[in-house]
């Protein structure tokens, strides 16, 4: 617990930083960036935090995605993972391009599923993780043509890294969405992100983790917090954790505190969604999953999620805009 709100303290600290620093900047993605450096207990210099989010805007093409605020979504990124991350940009726009080429639509997504290739170094041959991943996205589309969308690309590069035959992984996913979707749990894309998640545990049964995201489910009732669906992913993560209900009190006081501060108040689901995230990180610390591929692939889980969201975000904020206009 004291870990946890330890974390807490950090996390608004650099969210406070952030918005003194960026004042134009919308609160949510300097949030989702904040808890970033938390939960990879980077220390957080705004100084660094701004230049590189300057230099990425600055660099990229004239109508690119990366010129809005996906920005501080690849610079907070870039900055945990490289001491030059300047210099890794042109690798991110290359495999950009790449994807590109290989049939991933241009836009926010594409950018996503770009970092995480870069960012993740359990990858081998590039251009074969990107033929893999554009394969199991189709397959996935074969399965749910209209809840498959470019927002399932940077699942869709995780997914493609698992073992096995493209058909086995994309039959794995849909069996945690059938299942799921009788008992209590609502048919659509965050289910379909649900299945995602679980998906990426091979280590456990399939009916195993079901019943855990079951038993979440219920236990985030029983204190108050509606599970509803776009907390599906989060209700994912804790699913993959042995005993994952037990750290809800963790959880539950986290998202209190930040219900009550000034900055956060109005974002009750994002403040959810942190308090999972961050307790989430701090369990795997101490965790004997820290000794398996779980452990880093829970790590690039949240770290999918929460780019994916940010992304989903600034797309959502860009198509008001225009619409206004």
């Amino acid at each position: 617990m004291e870990s946890a709100v330890n974390d807490l303290e950090k996390y608004k600290s650099i969210f406070y930083e952030m918005d003194e620093g960026l004042k134009w900047t919308d609160n949510k993605v300097l949030m989702m960036s904040a808890s970033v450096y938390v939960m990879h207990e980077r220390p957080f210099s705004i100084i660094r935090f701004k230049d590189l989010s300057d230099f990425i805007k600055k660099e990229a093409s004239i109508f690119s995605p990366l010129k809005s605020n996906l920005r501080f979504t690849a610079a907070a990124l870039m900055d945990i993972t490289f001491d030059d991350p300047e210099d890794k940009f042109y690798d991110l726009v290359n495999l950009y391009d790449k994807l590109v080429e290989n049939g991933f639509k241009k836009g926010n997504f594409t950018y996503i599923a770009a970092l995480i290739i870069l960012t993740d170094n359990r990858i081998g041959t590039t251009q074969d993780q990107i033929k893999r991943a554009k394969y199991i996205f189709k397959e996935m589309k074969k399965e749910h043509p209209i809840l498959t969308t470019n927002e399932d690309y940077p699942l869709a590069v995780l997914l493609a890294e698992l073992d096995g035959e493209v058909d086995e992984i994309v039959n794995r996913v849909e069996y945690f969405y059938r299942k799921l979707s009788r008992n209590q749990f609502t048919k659509g894309n965050h289910l379909q992100f649900l299945s995602h998640v679980l998906s990426l545990d091979t280590q456990h049964d399939q009916d195993v983790l079901i019943n855990r995201a079951v038993q979440v489910y219920d236990q985030l009732k029983q204190i108050s917090i509606k599970p509803k669906s776009i907390l599906y992913p989060e209700i994912g993560l804790l699913s993959l954790i042995d005993q994952g209900g037990n750290e809800l009190e963790v959880i539950q006081s986290i998202k209190n505190d930040l219900d009550r501060s000034k900055h956060f108040k109005w974002q009750k689901d994002i403040n959810t969604k942190t308090a999972v995230n961050l307790t989430v990180s701090e369990k795997l610390k101490n965790s004997s999953v820290v000794e398996t591929g779980l452990f880093t692939t829970m790590e690039a889980i949240m770290q999918a999620q929460q780019a994916a969201m940010m992304a989903g975000m600034i797309g959502a904020a860009a198509a008001a805009n225009a619409s206004n206009s």
